[in-house]
């Protein structure tokens, strides 16, 4: 029997990113490993204090089987914080959208 991993979509709370969301590759202590497939790329991940990040919600079970395997893309990363945008109405710089 297989268990699937959780993947989380969190938000910066401080810093220059603040506002801006992540997926979290893995923990190591107080610290997370951040991704965003754009300017944080699956080589090269923002190391983050827990402190400074707030849970968005839970990601999709296929991108966190992915990222397991080691077979996760930043394309992949890229659309999920999409999906999670779209149903946060937030732009892509996290900004609220304006409802008229």
């Amino acid at each position: 029997m297989e268990t699937t991993r959780s993947l989380d979509v969190v938000f910066s709370l401080a810093g220059h990113d603040k506002g801006k969301e992540y997926v979290v590759l893995r923990t190591d202590g107080s610290y997370a490993f951040i991704v965003d497939g754009k300017t944080r790329k699956l080589t090269n991940p923002k190391r983050k204090s827990l402190k400074h990040l707030c849970l968005g919600k839970t990601g999709s079970a296929e991108l966190a089987d992915a990222l397991s395997a080691g077979k996760a893309t930043d394309s992949a990363i890229r659309k999920e914080l999409a999906i999670f945008r779209g149903e946060a109405g937030m732009t892509e710089e996290g900004r609220q959208f304006v409802k008229r």
